[in-house]
C-alpha cells in the first residue's frame, strides 16, 4: 500500500504506471472534465475505459469559472459551480451535463493548444467507437475509484487482476496534479475485486443516466457537432456574425422614442433613435459616451432622449451644464422630455453643481456636458471639480456634446474621456492601456508642435504624421463615439429612406464667398493702426496682464516664498505671456469686426491700465490672478463669444480681492519697464482711440463696412423677400450697434439678439420668426434680418432664412460651420440652395506701392485674427479664397463619412435568416481564408459586453490589438467566398493573438505632477498614521489606474507638508474619500468580467 499525495507522487504518474501493463480502466469519480482526460490520453487510446460521473457543474456559472481561472491564473474548484436547481428530470440533467461540457469546449482556453485538440480527437473517436463510455449517477456522489484492470499477458495468472486506486482526486487536472490529494492505491487481489464489483453494481443502476455509450451515443454525437473544432465557418457568416456583435444592439435594443416621449412634438428619426440606442449601450458599457454628430443632426434631442430613458430605468438625477445661452433651450427640453427634478447649471457655475450632486442629493448623476469642448483644459479649477464631480458615485454616468473631436489636440480629448473612464484600467478594450497610448500619442503630437515651429519637417511629413496620429486618436475613442455625418445618412439605406419618407433633405450651401469693402479715406489709418497694433517691437506689449513677467531676479525667491502654494512661478509667465499675447489679438480683432467694438474695448484696456497704475502707485502692489483662474486664451477666443470683453474686464478690474482671490505682486519687486511699458501702451492706445473717435468727424462717421451690408441686404431681400437674411458677429457690442445702424440706414425689420437679449419670450419670436419647423399657423412675418451672436450659432432653428453673413473675420471655421447648421436643419429644407458670406477689407489703387499695402494688410489682417501664416499667398486671389478653402478642410474634417456606414449598411441590409445562422457560430471558431490582402491572422473577443480586435501579420513582428475600423475590412466577405479549416500551424499563431486581445493592462509609466504627487503620500504614509489608509488607497489610484486630473497631481505635489495634519485635510479637499472608493469599485466591475474569444481568421495572400 503506497499512499500518494500529488506531491512526493502525482496521482497521474500512478495512473500512467499502472495503465502501462493494462487494457481496461472503470472510475467512478465526483468531477470528469477534459482536463483530466487530456492527461491521460496516449495511455486511454487503446484501452476500454468506462466513467462514473457523480456530480457536475452548472453551465451557467462557466463565465465565473473563466473569470477565476483569469484573475487567479490557477485551476479551479468545481464545487462551488454545482447547479443550484434541482433537477425536474433526466433529460434535464444529461442536457446540462451536455451544456457544462459544450461550454468549457467553446469557451475555454482548453482546447487552444495542439496538444489538447489531438487529445480531444482521440477522446471522440473512442465515443464514436464504444471504448469510452460516461454515465451521470442519478444522485450526487462524491466517492472516488480507479480501477485498472491489467491485460491477460501482465496479470500473472489471475493473481494480479488489476491496481486499485480509492481517495480524493477528481478526473480532472487539479485532482490528478495541481492540488494536494490523498489516495491510497493497492495491488491487493481481492481489494481489486472488492472495488471492481462496487462498481459494476453502480454501473448497472438503472437509474444512472446515459452518456456516451454504445447504445445510447447519438445524442453525443450531435453535441460534437456544436463544438468549433468541429466546424468549417462560411467567411459571411463570420463577418456578419461579428457585425450583429458590434452592432445588433443599436438595432435591437428597446427604448422610449423622442415622438413618444414629447407626445409628437418631435418626429422619430432612424439615425437618432440609433444614436439613442447606441448611446445608452455607450454609457452602459463604458460608464459615458461622446456625441459627435455634426451641426444640425441633433445632439441635444438625442441627449435628452438618452436622459429620459436612463433616468426611468436607472433612477438618476440629470444635472445639466450648458453655455449660459443655450440654459433657455435646455429648459425647453426639460420640459419636453419630461425631464422633472433635473438641475440646469451654467458653464461659469460647476462649482455650484458640484456641491449640490455632493450636498444635496444623494444616488447616482447622468451629467450631461453641453459645448464640452470648453473643459479640455485639465489644469483649471472647473476642469478639477467636474472629474470630481464624475467620481461623486460609482454609478455615476456622463454624455459629452461636442463638434468632431478627432482632429483635436489629443490632450484635449483625453481630459474629455477621463471623465468617464479610469484610464489605467479603462473599460475601452481596443487599447491594452488607455492612459499609456494616450499619453504616448500627447507626446508626439507635442513633438510635431515643435517640429512645426522649429520647420525640421516638410510639408509632407507634417500631413502625415498629422493624418498618423489623428488616426490613432480615433482608435483610441472609437468605441465611445457616437457620430453620424449627412454623408452617412446618404451612405446608410435605412436613415435615408427614413428622411425620404418625412420629406426631409438638405440644401446645397454656396461658398462662403468673399465680400470684399472699400475702405476708400479710411485706408491709410486702418493699415497703421493695424501695423501699430500688431508691430513687435514698437506695438502694443500688452504689459499690464503680465506683471509676473517683470519681477527682478532678485526677488523671485522672495516671490515663490509667499506664493509657491498657489502657483508655479514658470507657468503663470507662461500663462501671462500668452494672455498678453492674446489681449493683442483681441484688440486686433475687435479692430476687424466694427468701429464701435473697437471704440468699447480700447477705452475699456485704457481704463483697466489706468486702474493697474493707480495700484502701482497709490498702493504700492499689483493684483494678479492664478493660474488656474486665468482662462486658457485658445478657449476663451472660440467660446467666449457675447461675454469676451465683459469677462476681461470684471476679472481685471474689479479691486474686490475676495471676488477673485487675488494675489499681490509688490513694487518694489517689480522692474522699473513694467510701469514704464504699462504707461507706453496707455498712451499708444489713447493716440489711437483719438485719432478714430477724436474731432475728426469726417473720420468719426465713415463706416464703409456697414455701407457694403446695408447694400447687399437690400439687393438681396429685393431678389427674394421670402429669403430672409442672418448676420452672425462674435460681439456683442458690433451686434448692438449693427441692430440700430441697419435700421437707420433704412432697413426696419431688423431683430438684434445677444445673450443678454436671451428669455422665454424673445425665444418664441426667434422661433416663430425664423423657425421654419414651427407649425404654419404659428408662423409669424415680423423680420426679415436678424442680426445676432453666436448665442443663436447653437440650439436654434433659423431656416427661414437662406443667407448669412459672417460680419467679422471668421477666425474659427468651425464657427462658421456651426452658423451655417442654423439654417441647414434635418427637419425642413426650405430652399435649394444657401448662401453664405465673409467681410473683407480692400482698397482700389492701381499703384505698385497701393498693391503692395493692400496685400500688407491683408495678409497682416489674416495673421493676427486667424493666427495662421500666410507668407505663402502671394496674390490676391490666393487671399481671397483663403477663408473658403479654410472653410472647405474644416468642413470636411467633420463632414467625412463615418468609418462604420458602409459596415452597418452591409447588417442592415442581411436578413434575420441570415442573421440567425451566423448566431450558430461556435465560440473560438476559426477560418482559413486565401487570396486575402495580409498573410496572418484577426481575431475579434468580448470582455463581458467590450468588443476587442487583434491583428498579427506577416511572419515579424507582435501581435497588436486595434481598433474595429482597422480589422473589420479584414474581416468583410462575400456571401459566396468559401472558407477552409485552418491547420496545426494555425494554433501558435492563433494562441499569440489571443493573448493579446486580453493582455493584462501594463502600469503607465509614472512621470512628471503624477510622479511628483505620490511624494507627500509616501510622506502620510510614513509619517502619519490615521492618513495611512487613505493615502495608500490613493497612491494605488494614482500608480495603477492613473485616475486624477492632471490638476489633482500637480496640486497635490505642491502641498505643504510642514504640517502634516493640515496636509491631510488639504488633499482631501482635492480628492474625496468617495472619489478613491469611486476608482476602486470601477475597476473592480471591469476584473469580474469574464473573457471569450468569440471569432478568428488566418489569412493568406
Amino acid at each position: 500500500m503506497a499512499l500518494i499525495d500529488n506531491q512526493t507522487q502525482t496521482m497521474h504518474q500512478a495512473l500512467i504506471n499502472a495503465l502501462s501493463t493494462s487494457d481496461s480502466i472503470d472510475i467512478e469519480v465526483g468531477y470528469f472534465y477534459f482536463s483530466g482526460f487530456e492527461l491521460l490520453a496516449n495511455e486511454f487510446k487503446n484501452k476500454k475505459v468506462r466513467i462514473l460521473v457523480g456530480k457536475q457543474i452548472d453551465p451557467n456559472a462557466v463565465p465565473k469559472i473563466i473569470a477565476m481561472q483569469q484573475k487567479t491564473g490557477k485551476s479551479v474548484d468545481f464545487d462551488r459551480f454545482q447547479p443550484q436547481d434541482t433537477y425536474s428530470s433526466r433529460s434535464e440533467q444529461k442536457e446540462d451535463y451536455f451544456k457544462g461540457f459544450t461550454r468549457l469546449f467553446n469557451e475555454t482556453q482548453v482546447f487552444d493548444n495542439p496538444k489538447s485538440q489531438e487529445a480531444y480527437k482521440i477522446f471522440e473517436q473512442k465515443i464514436i467507437d464504444g471504448t469510452l463510455q460516461i454515465k451521470l449517477t442519478n444522485t450526487d456522489e462524491h466517492g472516488k475509484i480507479y480501477l485498472v484492470h491489467n491485460a491477460p499477458d501482465f496479470n500473472q495468472g489471475g493473481d494480479f487482476p488489476g491496481t486499485r486506486f480509492l481517495g480524493s482526486s477528481n478526473l480532472t487536472y487539479n485532482g490528478l496534479i495541481e492540488q494536494g490529494e490523498l489516495n491510497d492505491s493497492s495491488r491487493d487481489k481481492q481489494t481489486f475485486l472488492d472495488g471492481c464489483a462496487k462498481f459494476d453494481t453502480m454501473w448497472k443502476d438503472a437509474q444512472n443516466i446515459d452518456v456516451a455509450t454504445p447504445e445510447n451515443n447519438e445524442e453525443f454525437k450531435e453535441v460534437v457537432k456544436k463544438l468549433w473544432i468541429n466546424a468549417v465557418i462560411q467567411p459571411y457568416l463570420m463577418y456578419v456574425r461579428v457585425l450583429h456583435e458590434l452592432f445588433g444592439k443599436d438595432r435591437n435594443t428597446d427604448i422610449e422614442s423622442p415622438g413618444k416621449i414629447t407626445d409628437d412634438s418631435f418626429i422619430d428619426l432612424e439615425y437618432q433613435l440609433d444614436a439613442i440606442r447606441m448611446g445608452i449601450d455607450r454609457i452602459n458599457q463604458y460608464g459615458g459616451v461622446i456625441i459627435a454628430d455634426v451641426v444640425g443632426l441633433g445632439k441635444s434631442i438625442i441627449a435628452s432622449a438618452i436622459a429620459y430613458n436612463l433616468a426611468q430605468k436607472d433612477h438618476l438625477h440629470v444635472v445639466i451644464i450648458s453655455p449660459p445661452h443655450l440654459i433657455t433651450q435646455w429648459e425647453e427640453y426639460q420640459a419636453h422630455f419630461r425631464l422633472p427634478g433635473t438641475k440646469i447649471f451654467s458653464s461659469g457655475k460647476i462649482d455650484e453643481a458640484y456641491q449640490w450632486c455632493t450636498n444635496q442629493i444623494t444616488g447616482p448623476v447622468l451629467l450631461i456636458l453641453d459645448e464640452a469642448h470648453r473643459y479640455r483644459n485639465e489644469l483649471t479649477d472647473d476642469y478639477t471639480l467636474l472629474h470630481s464631480l464624475s467620481r461623486s458615485n460609482a454609478g455615476n454616468k456622463v454624455v459629452i456634446l461636442t463638434a468632431t473631436p478627432f482632429n483635436n489636440d489629443p490632450k484635449d480629448v483625453f481630459a474629455l474621456v477621463k471623465l468617464f473612464q479610469t484610464p489605467g484600467q479603462s473599460t475601452i478594450r481596443s487599447v491594452d492601456n488607455l492612459s499609456l497610448r494616450f499619453r504616448e500619442l500627447i507626446d508626439r503630437y507635442k513633438k510635431l508642435r515643435s517640429s512645426l515651429r522649429s520647420n525640421k519637417l516638410t510639408p509632407d511629413e507634417i500631413n502625415a504624421e498629422t493624418k498618423e496620429i489623428a488616426q490613432e486618436l480615433r482608435r483610441l475613442i472609437e468605441p465611445v463615439i457616437v457620430r453620424r455625418s449627412r454623408l452617412d445618412l446618404q451612405t446608410i439605406s435605412r436613415y435615408r429612406n427614413n428622411l425620404i419618407k418625412q420629406g426631409i433633405s438638405f440644401a446645397k450651401v454656396e461658398g462662403p464667398e468673399l465680400l470684399e469693402y472699400e475702405l476708400g479715406e479710411l485706408f491709410d489709418l486702418y493699415l497703421h493702426t493695424l501695423e501699430t497694433l500688431t508691430n513687435e517691437d514698437h506695438g502694443f506689449e500688452g504689459a499690464r496682464y503680465k506683471p509676473v513677467t517683470y519681477i527682478k531676479e532678485d526677488k523671485r525667491e522672495l516671490f515663490m516664498q509667499k506664493y509657491g502654494s498657489y502657483l508655479d512661478d514658470v507657468d503663470l509667465q507662461n500663462a501671462q505671456t500668452n494672455l498678453a499675447t492674446f489681449m493683442k489679438r483681441l484688440l486686433v480683432m475687435r479692430f476687424e469686426s466694427s468701429k464701435e467694438a473697437f471704440r468699447i474695448t480700447l477705452q475699456n484696456m485704457i481704463d483697466s491700465n489706468q486702474m493697474i497704475a493707480r495700484w502701482y502707485n497709490d498702493q504700492g502692489k499689483v493684483p494678479i490672478l492664478k493660474k488656474g483662474k486665468i482662462p486658457d486664451p485658445d478657449s476663451f477666443i472660440d467660446d467666449a463669444g457675447d461675454d469676451l470683453t465683459t469677462e476681461f474686464s470684471e476679472q481685471f478690474n474689479d479691486t474686490d480681492e475676495s471676488k477673485y482671490k487675488l494675489l499681490f505682486v509688490e513694487r518694489d519687486w517689480l522692474k522699473s519697464d513694467f510701469i514704464k511699458e504699462v504707461e507706453d501702451d496707455t498712451k499708444l492706445l489713447i493716440s489711437i482711440r483719438d485719432q478714430w473717435f477724436g474731432a475728426n468727424q469726417a473720420i468719426t462717421e465713415l463706416d464703409p463696412k456697414l455701407d457694403c451690408l446695408v447694400d447687399n441686404i437690400k439687393r438681396l431681400l429685393s431678389e427674394n423677400k421670402d429669403r430672409k437674411i442672418v448676420i452672425f458677429s462674435a460681439y456683442a457690442d458690433t451686434v448692438d450697434y449693427l441692430g440700430e445702424a441697419i435700421k437707420r440706414a433704412g432697413v426696419d425689420r431688423v431683430y438684434k439678439y445677444t445673450a443678454k437679449d436671451a428669455s422665454r419670450a424673445n425665444r418664441e419670436l426667434l422661433r416663430n420668426n425664423f423657425d421654419a419647423g414651427v407649425k404654419t399657423e404659428l408662423q409669424l412675418n415680423d423680420y426679415d434680418v436678424l442680426v445676432a451672436t453666436d448665442a443663436l450659432s447653437e440650439g436654434y432653428n433659423l431656416h427661414r432664412a437662406g443667407v448669412i453673413f459672417n460680419y467679422d473675420i471668421p477666425f474659427n471655421p468651425t464657427r462658421v460651420i456651426q452658423r451655417i447648421g442654423r439654417i441647414n436643419r434635418i427637419n425642413k429644407k426650405v430652399f435649394e440652395s444657401l448662401y453664405v458670406y465673409n467681410f473683407f477689407p480692400t482698397s482700389i489703387g492701381e499703384a505698385e506701392t497701393r498693391i503692395q499695402q493692400i496685400s500688407t494688410l491683408k495678409m497682416t489682417l489674416i495673421n493676427a485674427v486667424v493666427g495662421s501664416d500666410t507668407k505663402t499667398l502671394t496674390g490676391d486671389e490666393e487671399l481671397k479664397s483663403f477663408f473658403k478653402e479654410e472653410y472647405n478642410k474644416a468642413n470636411s474634417e467633420a463632414e467625412f463619412q463615418s468609418w462604420d456606414a458602409t459596415h452597418r449598411e452591409v447588417y442592415d441590409q442581411t436578413s434575420d435568416e441570415i442573421i440567425e445562422k451566423a448566431l450558430t457560430i461556435r465560440p473560438r471558431s476559426r477560418v482559413l481564408r486565401k487570396g486575402q490582402k495580409i498573410n496572418g491572422g484577426i481575431a475579434f473577443g468580448k470582455k463581458g459586453n467590450h468588443a476587442v480586435f487583434a491583428i498579427k501579420e506577416g511572419s515579424q513582428g507582435e501581435p497588436e490589438v486595434v481598433s474595429a475600423e482597422t480589422v473589420l475590412p479584414l474581416f468583410a466577405a462575400k456571401p459566396d467566398e468559401e472558407g477552409a479549416s485552418p491547420d496545426a500551424t494555425f494554433n501558435e499563431l492563433f494562441v499569440l493573438i489571443r493573448d493579446k486581445l486580453f493582455e493584462k493592462h501594463k502600469l503607465p509609466r509614472l512621470s512628471g505632477n503624477r510622479a511628483k504627487a505620490l511624494e507627500p503620500l509616501r510622506m502620510l504614509v510614513e509619517n502619519y498614521p490615521q492618513a495611512k489608509d487613505y493615502a495608500m488607497d490613493l497612491i494605488k489610484v494614482i500608480k495603477e489606474y492613473d485616475d486624477l486630473s492632471e490638476g489633482q497631481y500637480k496640486q497635490i505635489g505642491r502641498i505643504n507638508m510642514s504640517i502634516l495634519e493640515q496636509a491631510y485635510s488639504d488633499i482631501q479637499s482635492l480628492v474625496s474619500k468617495q472619489s478613491i472608493a469611486t476608482s476602486l469599485k470601477r475597476v473592480d466591475q471591469l476584473e469580474g468580467l469574464s473573457e471569450l474569444i468569440v471569432l478568428s481568421e488566418e489569412l493568406t495572400v
